[in-house]
Formats: C-alpha cells, structure tokens, sequence
C-alpha cells in the first residue's frame, strides 16, 4: 500500500508518496516535470492547464490562483479547486506515477471545521480521488518532524510539549501537543493570515507607483487572468527576496512586467528592506487595521496564552513564509524557553507528512483491530484466574476485619448496654450496619491495597501479550504501557468498587445465613435463631450463652426476649472477637466466594475482562496522535 500525501496550497503545491513497510521517507513525486507544481488553473484552447502552463505557454483564460483561501467563502472557487486537483491527477497518471491502490491524503487548514472538511472531500472525490483522507496540515508537520529522518529531533522533546506553527500563502495553523498527543486545545488557527496577503499588498502598492496605474486598475478589474498572473508574480519576488536576504542583508528584487492587454503596460515589482517594512507593518484594511506583524503577533500571544499551563518546550515551524525573519524572531519572543526548530524544506515538509499520517492512520486501524481481536475474553479470563490467589485471601482478610470492627462489635455493643432490646433487634440493626458499610466507602477503602497489589502482579503478563501486537505493527511499547492502579486517569476502570457490584454484598449476606451462623452456633437451634440475614451475631451471642450455662436449644421466644443486663454484660465479646471467630469467617468466607464454581469469581473474571478489554481499546485509540 502506498500512501499520497497532497498538500495544495494557496501559493505551490506539492506531492509525495510513501510506501508502506519501505524504510524510506516519503518522495516528492514530480508533477509536469516539477517538484512543486504553483497552484494555478485556466483553459487554454478548452483544455484544462495548470500550474506553470497556466501562464507561461500563454495566458489561460481565467487563470485562477489563491483559490483554497476562498474556499470557505467563495463557492465559485469549486471548479478552479476540482479542475486544478484533477488535473494534478492526470499529470501523475500520464507520468506512470500512480498506483491503482494508491490512498490519497489531502491535507486542509487545522482552523477549518468538520463540515468544511466534508465539503473538501467532496470536491477531492469530484476531482477523481476516491475515498480522501483529509488531515489538517499541522498535525502533517508534526508528524514529518517525528519521522522524517533529515529533522532528527530529540523523541524525548516531541514527547513533552511541542507547538506546531505552519505558515503558508493563506492560513497560519498551530497544533499542540503534549506527551506526543493532542491536547483539549489540539489545533487550532487563522484562516485568514498568510503570507498571501503580502502578495496582494505588494502588487497593490506596485499599482499604485506606476505610471499606468488607472489602465492597470483597469485591466484587473476586467481580467482575471491578469490579475492572477501579475499576483504569482509578486509572490515570487517575495520568495526570491526572502530567500536571498538569508544571506545578503541588501537583497533588493526587481522585475517589470508587461501587461498586454488593450494596449500595453508596465508594472514594476520590487522588494527592499525599505518596502519589505512598509508592507509588513503597515496597517491593513484586510486584517482589521492591523499590520501583517501585528496580526502574526497577536495569533502567537493568543497560542502561547492557550499553551501557557504547559508552554512548548518545542517550536517548530514550517510553511513557505516561515522563511520570513521577522516571523521567526517573533516566534522566539514570544516562546523565549522554547527550542525553535525550521524544516529544511518547508515546502515539501507538509506534503511528507501527509504521507506519513496516511501510513499512521491506516497502520494504527490495523493495530486496534488486532488487539481486539487477540486480546479475547478466554485469555485474560485464563490469565485472571490463574492469578486469584494473590488476590482472595488478603481481600477476605481485610473483609473479615472490617466487618467485625465495623459491623459485628459495634451492633453486639448496642445490644450489650440496652440500646436493642432483643436478639432480632440487634439481628436487624446488623443487616442494616453491614448493608451500609459494604456500600460505603469504607469497604473500597479497605479492599483497595489488595486491589492494587493483585493488579501490580497482573500486569507484567498483561502487558507479554500485548508487546508483540505492538512490535508487529510498529506502535512504540511505551506507547500501550500498561497501568492497571486504579484511581486515576487512563487507567484500568476496576477498583474495589466494582468487585462490590459482582453481587458481592448478596453473596456475602447469603454466606452468613447459610454458612456462618452454623458454625458459629455449632448447629443447634440453627433453624430458629437465623431468622434473618444477619442472623450470625444472634447466633454468636446465644453460642455464649449454651457455652456459659449449658443449653442444649433455644427457642424463637429466645430471639424477641428482652435478656437481663446482666446476661448481656457476660464477656462474650472476646470470644466474638478471638482469632478462632475470625479464622472460621475467613473459611467460611474463602469457601462461598472462591469455591469450585464460585458465582463470584465467575463474576469477578467477567468484570475484570470487560473493564480490560476497554481499557485496551482507549490506550489503543490514543497511541498515536490523534489530531484531526
């Protein structure tokens, strides 16, 4: 499978494709014999032309130029859009350079929102592209400058906070990323800020200095295609100007042009340092009165503003006009602790990474289906089983303690100094007491050390069955590290509270009739005394009174009798609380909830898998970037 990245931008244009499994950056596929093609469409003669024939063989009608900047406004750009696009296609595919399963990857401003992307699709699909990814041009930079092997970045810094500044012909788009991810603020931008917007000044400004200015205003008025010419041209004396400034502090860029239409004109295009200030600190009717500088510097204090609780460490810039230095030095300013990093190739930068994101994509689909389907039910089921007794016996322990410190030797207290009168009060105040504690917070408390630990066990073979799914697809490990303590976020929703949901309190309830007051009682008078759920502590108390006095039964008077105060202040509470008492909870706990065909644990495995399962499938959505 080969992905193409397709950056169209205002001014050039760019393709590159990437080859799965390759090894190697993505490649510029050439269009019409060029590396970048400039974003310009006419007819000539009834044909479609682009690019450079646009203008150059002989002027297209209706030459068109700047259109994806007027997308969102200008829905008479649609067919300059479709037919430059198609196009670029059939260029590619006259030069052999397409593949029947190529997948295209379209990149759009980070600013445009999920109905303008759909409606960029469409015109993609119109154009002769079938099914269009369409990603936004920030997270494109992002990911060339984590790939692309001629950036060498530090993993360590991209990890931590980066801030992506794309600066094109029309739109200027930010992309945050923190820990190698999107953040709520995630992308954002200015739809309307680019370096374009020095072209038409420059040409403005041009107009206005010639002596054919009134026929010149005239001609633009009437030819689009004029308009449209003498416009690329101004963008390439800004290009040419910044790139030579780079080394000569004087540049200084001429270039006149005849304008043949009814008649001759001239128009001369130059760009100084003078004129270069002029028209970037200038204010501007376009942006509101502001200057270009000005509006470059409002949009970086309102991205550091949104990125000040964690300000990027790193800043990296791309885009034709990041050439500019004035835009490089605000950047610095206004990020002053940042690392400043500029793609060597600004032009072709978002083009790779669009390949890039294609193969990510794709690739990162294919990873969750595998986890999905190779981290099954049946074998964390196995693997949860296994390890049950690392986990049963400290939660029964913390159970058992709880309960007698909670539950039983408050309520017997109760009934010792009078405050419930008989046996079947203190009976029901018990199912209340145990009821609510089991339901409190008290209980998630007291069972979570054992939780946490069962789950630091787990993890390691957990985490053996997810490593090569990771190695086979090409996820970094770190990225599907598991962390199963609960109580916080991204991690394994199963704590103590959901162990109590599996039916626990019922089973627990159902034990002590059944089980517990039997033994506590040594079986006689079971029947009448474990009249009701919590009937156990009835039993415990009445087992003090055969053992004191010698009783062979006991009748249900026995439980609604008012006994003396006497009787009750005998000291069976230490019997109650001895080790033995608690020893035989612990069995009778052990052999109800983790005995063979246990309800519970079949309960607890399910739940555990469910919430794991889950688990997986969030940190697998999450292992890349998943900036939009």
């Amino acid at each position: 499978m080969r992905y193409i990245g397709f950056d169209i931008g205002d001014g050039e244009s760019a393709v590159a494709a990437f080859e799965q499994g390759s090894g190697i950056e993505p490649i510029i596929l050439p269009v019409a014999g060029n590396h970048s093609i400039l974003s310009a469409v006419g007819k000539i003669g009834g044909e479609v032309v682009i690019g450079e024939r646009a203008y150059t063989d002989e002027l297209a009608d209706g030459l068109s130029v700047r259109f994806k900047s007027r997308f969102t406004y200008d829905t008479a750009v649609n067919a300059d859009i479709i037919n430059f696009v198609a196009g670029v296609v059939k260029e590619l595919e006259q030069s052999n350079l397409l593949r029947e399963d190529d997948q295209f990857v379209v990149g759009c401003p980070a600013g445009w929102n999920t109905a303008t992307r759909l409606r960029y699709a469409e015109l993609m699909q119109k154009a002769g592209i079938r099914n269009p990814q369409i990603i936004s041009e920030s997270r494109a930079a992002f990911l060339y400058a984590k790939y692309a092997k001629t950036v060498a970045l530090d993993i360590d810094i991209l990890n931590e906070s980066a801030l992506v500044i794309d600066i094109g012909s029309s739109t200027l788009d930010f992309a945050y990323i923190v820990d190698g991810r999107e953040t709520g603020v995630g992308t954002f931008g200015e739809v309307d800020l680019g370096g374009g917007i020095l072209d038409a000044e420059l040409l403005r400004r041009a107009t206005e200095q010639s002596r054919d200015r009134t026929s010149l205003e005239r001609v633009f008025a009437e030819s689009k295609s004029w308009y449209s010419y003498c416009e690329l041209e101004a963008r390439r004396i800004k290009e040419n100007y910044y790139s030579r400034l780079s080394k000569d502090a004087t540049a200084n860029v001429k270039k006149q042009i005849r304008v043949c239409y009814d008649g001759v004109q001239k128009l001369m295009l130059h760009l100084n340092e003078a004129e270069a200030n002029l028209i970037t600190q200038k204010p501007l009717v376009s942006l509101g009165g502001r200057s270009f500088v000005q509006a470059i510097r409002d949009a970086l204090k309102n991205a550091a503003h949104l990125t000040a609780e964690r300000p990027p460490r790193l800043l990296l810039l791309t885009g034709g006009a990041s050439r500019m230095p004035f835009f490089r030095e605000t950047c610095k300013e206004i990020f002053p602790n940042a690392i400043t990093v500029c793609c060597p190739e600004p032009e072709f930068s978002i083009a790779k990474g669009l390949a890039y994101a294609g193969w990510i994509d794709e690739n990162l689909r294919a990873f969750r289906k595998a986890i999905n389907e190779e981290i099954t039910d049946a074998r964390i089921n196995v693997v949860v089983r296994q390890s049950l007794p690392d986990l049963m016996p400290s939660v029964i322990d913390a159970l058992v303690d709880l309960l007698m410190d909670e539950t039983i030797l408050p309520v017997y207290r109760n009934w010792q100094r009078g405050h419930l009168l008989t046996l079947n009060d203190m009976n029901r105040s018990m199912q209340k007491r145990m009821s609510d504690v089991l339901t409190s917070p008290i209980t998630e408390k007291a069972l979570e050390p054992s939780i946490r630990h069962w789950l630091t066990i787990l993890t390691p073979t957990l985490q053996n069955m997810i490593d090569p799914i990771c190695d086979r697809y090409e996820v970094p490990r770190r990225e599907m590290q598991l962390n199963l303590t609960p109580g916080g976020n991204n991690q394994v929703a199963f704590s103590a509270r959901d162990m109590l949901n599996f039916n626990f309190i019922g089973t627990i309830l159902g034990l002590i009739v059944s089980v517990i007051v039997g033994l506590l009682c040594g079986g006689g008078g079971l029947a009448l005394i474990a009249s009701g759920p919590l009937g156990f502590i009835a039993g415990v108390v009445i087992g003090a009174i055969i053992s004191l006095f010698g009783w062979n039964a006991l009748s249900e008077k026995l439980m609604d009798a008012n006994l003396p105060q006497l009787l009750r202040r005998m000291n069976s509470e230490k019997r109650l609380n001895s080790d033995t008492t608690k020893q035989k909870l612990r069995d009778a706990i052990t052999k109800e909830l983790y005995g063979e065909n246990s309800t519970f644990v079949k309960e607890l495995i399910k739940g555990f898998s469910a919430s794991f399962r889950k688990y997986l499938q969030e940190i697998a959505q999450a292992a890349e970037i998943p900036i939009e």
